[in-house]
């Protein structure tokens, strides 16, 4: 999948608050914006929650937009659901609009692993700044130092100083959805690979939703191009050139042979993508442990 990353246009989005109105990023309508992927029951998130806040409220009048995203599937992580977000909102602990992607689809599109991951956009909609949002969990007094000054940069008009931290904290709670339809044999040998293969790869804790297809209006509307199919945050991990429908769906395997099934290789290879957490990436830097004189960031 692809990462955003600095200098990358952002994709647009339009996502619910708690009370279901529809906010839509529109970098254009601000000098600057903050998309924050963040979580209600996460340590780091908490800790980082109020310094993040008081960015909203101190660069409101500098024309500065701070969008925040639950994107954690609530199956096992009930304060991520709508009602928990609800509840920070009423008890005044958001400061702008608090936003959720129930389909992980934004999370996927802007390729976040973390909470908190924190993106800052200038008026064209191009990240100037990603990372976390400063140097210490553990220090109030830093005070989301990262973003200050990657907005203070982008509000004069400067290249970003510091343009790119290790996103650090709780990785992203994902959903591996499978859809199948009862028509097709296969969703059972389906169903067993992809939890073999997610155990395998050490993320047997991530929920499966197992979704049947049961109507050619469904297939239509979740563009399913055969059973069975797998996706994260609404993306077919296998895309597929094929009309929607009714179907059995074949999986071109290594061999050059076609078979109900792909292989557990190629399964892993891509589930080990899209479920990757912050400290699984190429470069990744643990700046939350303590340094010392000896200690060099690799």
């Amino acid at each position: 999948m692809t990462r955003l990353t600095v200098g990358d246009a952002a994709p647009l989005f339009e996502l619910p608050d708690p009370d279901g109105a529809l906010i839509r990023l529109d970098p254009a309508a601000a000098a600057a914006t903050v998309v924050v992927f963040t979580a209600n029951g996460c340590p780091y998130a908490r800790a980082w929650h109020d310094r993040i806040q008081a960015v909203g409220r101190d660069y409101a009048d500098r024309d500065v937009a701070v969008l925040q995203i639950v994107s954690n599937d609530d199956a096992d992580h009930a304060e991520d659901s709508v009602d928990g977000m609800r509840a920070r909102v009423q008890a005044g602990e958001l400061a702008g609009p608090f936003l959720r992607d129930a389909d992980q689809s934004v999370a996927q599109a802007y390729g976040a692993t973390a909470t908190p991951e924190v993106f800052v956009l200038d008026r064209a909609g191009v990240v100037r700044y990603h990372g976390a949002p400063d140097g210490s969990y553990d220090d109030p007094a830093q005070d989301a130092a990262w973003i200050r000054d990657a907005l203070d940069d982008v509000l004069a008009g400067r290249d970003v100083a510091r343009p790119s931290t290790s996103p650090a904290g709780c990785s992203i709670k994902w959903r591996v959805e499978l859809l199948w339809w009862a028509g097709c044999p296969s969703h059972g040998e389906a169903e067993t690979l992809l939890q073999e293969t997610l155990d395998d790869l050490g993320k047997g804790d991530v929920h499966v939703a197992r979704r049947e297809v049961r109507t050619r209006a469904d297939a239509q509307g979740l563009g399913f191009p055969g059973s069975p199919t797998f996706q994260v945050g609404g993306r077919d991990l296998f895309p597929a050139d094929a009309p929607a429908g009714l179907t059995c769906r074949l999986y071109q395997r290594a061999d050059g042979r076609s078979a109900p099934l792909p292989d557990a290789s190629a399964l892993a290879e891509r589930l080990r993508d899209v479920l990757a957490r912050p400290w699984e990436l190429p470069g990744w830097v643990d700046f939350r442990a303590p340094r010392t004189s000896t200690t060099t960031a690799s």
